[in-house]
């Protein structure tokens, strides 16, 4: 620890100690000159004060020297210099970068306050050069307040902040603090992590890497006690038609993490905010229960709904939200031909209407033509085993062109017209018989194409058993996309897209005559999945998880997903609207061509409307929390910090490391401020020194007096 100057130009200024000791001891006679004529003939003898030229008091000017060498010091701002070789090591002033964990999880046991109060102390805690800066994560990243020395703006930041409906994830808030301490000049890098350290948030290849010279300080919210949470896991809606009304029979799944022994709770069934049904329920330590409630009747559109169980350990999944509105029947044609005693279609029509929830409305017709009035109300159409005319495949491109969607089966009779031809994936070969063995398999299906995604996972639906004697040779166009092939290799399913509609054509039949895939369980929702990608319908959605996005400007994709019915997607369309979160703010949506995104950040209900109107029933869209977030498992916090360790510092003699020297020298001397003291000291001896002087004065008068006298 070396004594150091930040300015020592103004060491210079001791020099000026020494002028007044020249002056003094340098000092002439003082001239004045008094014109007297009767003396003008004297001789004149020049007067010499020896006194004056001998320092008496030196004490006195010792007092003077030291006192304006304390001001000089001063001036120049020494400080105790206690910085290693290592510029970027310890000490020096720093840029703090504070991450404070917002995600559900820290409404336990008020985690949120204890983290507020964790960050205002490091805020109290900063030196003058010091800066900091305040991010908030859950799933994403806020910069709040970003490089400030203002410690009242920082608490000002800390005093709104509110848990929030997010899961945890570490990687884009460090990634942040990364970019913060790469764009700081300051000497030291600091980034405080303050969290419950939810395992679920940290993957390990989040690729975060601090710069040289920082550190990760992980700050541990709330106890590692035994975590025990009830949360309401995932909400069922069957639907049936029961006397051409819609019934929906809810059942919730209540999971318990935790616990040592059993526990009751209350769960309860809300709908449009009025209780409908309550149920008591048991759990045992990390268990699960279904809870089946009545069936009600669904009349209405954008019917709210929420399954509520009554648990205080963890508030944001105890309750599951939900909207549902009457279901409109997808609109289905199945043409075959009129001749013949067997019904190609049999089981193709028997598959379509085994549904509880009326999802298809099905129309058949046996004849090799298609009308005009048979395409109204219709969104997807099955040519299985019939060669239509050139008209009708006229009309079909028309309906295709306009978002339908047709599959030509080509069984013993089927086939498409040659003026219609540039309509299908491809060109139509031969029969081809696969009579070897046991028949050709399906060898390959694309399970990421909306057909067969629901069978890519383990115990959905086997086609392996299924058994193919027979089938039409095909030969793919360049545009087409094949989604399933025969264990040779040969053309099973291909798809090419026409305007805005899709048309798909399968090489056998779709009956058990060249085939037994009829006979297969798989068979069933193979068909559905057809008929509904064909008319493009989605899976409905009666709930969003918190940070997802919906497009607001895409009204044929809100009802393709079920969210709104025909009426409502299409007030979407050119008009204003806001949207009200389930906390009570307002979002304004933008009217206009291009998208209107609406993040969905809260869980709750969010109503979207025109400004300054109230509809009896307005849009509403049901967001529920991501229950990953309710795994309380943690990762150790060292752990994590090791794995985010900043590089070793080089003194490479760079711009930047001359830059945080200077900056360390002057935190230094500013958390010093050894100046102050050398001014107080100053201004005490120049005092002494003044009532000295004025002792010294009196008495020497005191003296020459008595002389005198």
């Amino acid at each position: 620890m070396n004594l150091a100057f930040l300015v020592p130009l103004f060491l210079l200024g001791v020099a000026g100690v020494v002028v007044p000791i020249v002056v003094h001891l340098t000092r002439r006679q003082r001239r004045n000159v008094v014109h007297f004529p009767s003396l003008m003939f004297l001789e004149k003898i020049p007067y010499q004060e020896q006194r004056r030229r001998r320092i008496q008091h030196w004490f006195l000017l010792s007092l003077r020297a030291l006192a304006l060498a304390l001001v000089v010091a001063a001036f120049a701002r020494p400080f105790f210099d206690q910085s290693s070789g290592n510029a970027l090591g310890s000490g020096g002033p720093r840029e703090i970068v504070v991450l404070l964990d917002r995600s559900y999880s820290m409404e336990i046991d008020d985690q949120i306050e204890q983290a507020r109060d964790a960050a205002e102390g490091i805020f109290a805690d900063l030196g003058p050069l010091d800066r900091a800066s305040l991010v908030t994560f859950s799933r994403g990243a806020d910069v709040v307040v970003r490089s400030t020395s203002d410690r009242s703006r920082l608490r000002g930041a800390l005093d709104t902040l509110t848990v929030g409906s997010g899961a945890t994830r570490y990687g884009p808030a460090l990634k942040v603090a990364q970019t913060i301490l790469e764009e700081s000049t300051l000497a030291r890098g600091e980034v405080y992590l303050l969290s419950d350290f939810q395992r679920n948030g940290w993957t390990g290849d989040e690729g975060v890497s601090l710069p040289p010279g920082s550190s990760l300080l992980p700050i541990e919210i709330g106890t590692e006690q035994e975590p025990d949470n009830l949360m309401v896991a995932d909400v069922s809606l069957p639907r049936q038609i029961v006397a051409g009304r819609e019934r929906i029979t809810p059942t919730a799944r209540i999971v318990r993490r935790g616990g040592d022994a059993p526990t009751s709770v209350s769960v309860s069934l809300e709908l449009d905010g009025q209780e409908l049904q309550t149920r008591e329920v048991t759990l045992a330590p990390n268990s699960a229960q279904p809870v089946q409630f009545q069936p009600f009747t669904l009349s209405q559109p954008h019917t709210t709904g929420t399954v509520r169980l009554d648990d205080e350990a963890l508030g944001a999944d105890n309750s599951h939200h939900f909207v549902v509105s009457p279901g409109s029947s997808l609109g289905v044609l199945v043409v075959n031909g009129a001749g013949g005693s067997n019904d190609p279609s049999l089981y193709l029509r028997g598959a379509l209407a085994i549904s509880d929830d009326g999802r298809f409305d099905v129309r058949s017709r046996r004849s090799s033509t298609v009308r005009p009035v048979d395409l109204d109300g219709t969104a997807a159409v099955f040519i299985n085993d019939v060669l239509l005319d050139g008209g009708s495949a006229e009309r079909l491109r028309t309906f295709v062109q306009e978002g339908g969607g047709v599959l030509v089966a080509l069984g013993q009779d089927g086939g498409w017209p040659a003026s219609a031809a540039d309509m299908l994936p491809g060109t139509i070969g031969s029969i081809e018989d696969r009579l070897q063995g046991r028949g050709s398999t399906l060898g390959y299906l694309d399970y990421e194409h909306p057909v067969f995604e629901v069978f890519s996972g383990p115990r959905s639906g086997d086609f392996t058993g299924a058994r193919f004697y027979r089938a039409r040779g095909f030969t793919p166009s360049d545009s087409a996309a094949v989604i399933a092939r025969f264990d040779d290799g040969s053309v099973a399913l291909a798809e090419v897209r026409v305007g805005r509609g899709r048309v798909l054509l399968w090489t056998t039949s779709l009956d058990s005559f060249w085939n037994d895939l009829a006979l297969q369980p798989v068979y069933l929702p193979f068909v559905h999945r057809l008929a509904e990608y064909l008319g493009g319908r989605a899976e409905a959605l009666p709930w969003f998880v918190a940070g997802q996005v919906v497009d607001l400007a895409d009204p044929d994709a809100l009802e393709t997903a079920g969210l709104v019915s025909s009426e409502a997607a299409g007030l979407a369309e050119g008009l204003d609207q806001v949207a009200l979160s389930p906390t009570g703010g307002n979002v304004t949506l933008p009217s206009g061509d291009g998208p209107r995104y609406l993040p969905l950040e809260e869980h709750g209900f969010y109503t979207v409307r025109q400004p300054g109107t109230d509809p009896e029933r307005p849009f509403v869209i049901a967001v529920n929390v991501d229950l990953e977030e309710s795994n309380l498992d943690r990762v150790e916090a060292d752990e994590l910090a090791l794995q985010i360790e900043a590089p070793t510092v080089v003194d490479d003699g760079s711009p930047r490391l001359t830059q945080a020297v200077e900056l360390q020298r002057e935190d230094q001397e500013r958390r010093q401020s050894l100046w102050r003291w050398l001014l107080v000291a100053a201004l005490a001896l120049f005092t002494l020194e003044t009532v000295i002087s004025n002792w010294v004065s009196r008495r020497a008068s005191g003296a020459a007096g008595a002389l005198a006298g």
